[in-house]
């Protein structure tokens, strides 16, 4: 009796690893346990690198490579981060892929791609298509799944954080710096505001003057503001070609730089500001912009509203 109840025991566990094998090689997930035949999709060489192609729900991002420098072209037209697309095309060149998690078309989801989380990344080589793939969710560390555009097969790709690729807006890839002059090659700087006009001169002390008043620390504030002036956002849609800027600001450094404000009527007030010779318009928080539209009783240090810096 004994030796017939074993007996069952074990033709049950036999039926039960065989429908296991064909619920999971049928319906599950193929996952690797072997080495695959390819660690990755394509070879790269960061230093003939051009063009790079990212899209996805936030908008179509093109960085383009020349003369030595990279910007955006597409949506926008401007400077990008140096060190930001450097790290992007690391990644691209450093990835391996890991193992295969996926063959299963239904389960594209479980690992990001769909529509609102996937990107389609390109990268050319003089002009040319290197490699294309679509990155979908993270992995753990900085690995994150990929796939190929016509396959079902999704891989683990070590070293390659989607973070490279993927911004939470696409305005962080612009380089937020406007202008950078240095402080020694400052020779004047003229206000000019709906109720006054005035310059701060340079003597040949190095001391900087408006009329006799030194103009002291608080001029000392604005230069060092100069030396790395960045903005605080970006502002692409188009001003009217009779849009008057209520406040200049000339920088003459041996070359001549030029400010125009306008102050919006939103709440809460921001500026907008052109440097000429630039084709983009940037927004800056009022503050930060006060800093530079100081009034000549301000910079003396006269009274008036309270100096920020």
């Amino acid at each position: 009796m004994k030796s017939n109840k074993t007996y069952l025991y074990f033709a049950i566990l036999a039926a039960l690893l065989v429908a296991a094998y064909y619920i999971t090689s049928e319906k599950g997930d193929k996952t690797s346990s072997y080495e695959l035949k390819e660690k990755k999709f394509f070879e790269l060489d960061s230093a003939k690198v051009d063009k790079i192609e990212i899209k996805y729900n936030e908008g179509d991002l093109v960085l383009s490579k020349s003369s030595g420098e990279w910007k955006a072209v597409s949506p926008y037209d401007y400077r990008v981060v140096p060190s930001l697309v450097e790290k992007a095309i690391s990644s691209l060149k450093n990835f391996n892929l890991e193992s295969i998690v996926s063959t299963n078309p239904s389960k594209r989801e479980t690992y990001g791609f769909n529509d609102s989380n996937m990107a389609e990344i390109s990268v050319y080589e003089g002009g040319s298509l290197k490699g294309k793939f679509i990155i979908g969710g993270s992995a753990a560390g900085t690995s994150s799944h990929v796939k190929k555009i016509d396959s079902d097969n999704i891989y683990i790709a070590d070293n390659l954080d989607r973070t490279d690729f993927i911004k939470s807006s696409i305005n962080e890839w612009r380089d937020k710096n406007i202008v950078s002059i240095p402080k020694m090659a400052v020779n004047s700087v003229e206000f000019i505001f709906p109720d006054e006009t005035f310059i701060a001169k340079k003597d040949t002390s190095g001391r900087f003057f408006i009329g006799t008043d030194s103009a002291g620390k608080n001029f000392d504030g604005i230069l060092n503001l100069l030396e790395k002036f960045a903005t605080t956002d970006f502002k692409d849609s188009l001003l009217s070609e009779d849009t008057k800027f209520t406040d200049v600001i000339n920088i003459d450094w041996g070359n001549k730089t030029t400010f125009k404000f306008l102050k919006t009527e939103t709440t809460p007030a921001k500026y907008l500001l052109k440097v000429e010779g630039d084709k983009q318009l940037y927004e800056l928080e009022e503050g930060y912009a006060k800093n530079l539209l100081k009034s000549k009783k301000e910079i003396l240090g006269q009274p008036g509203r309270p100096t920020t810096f």
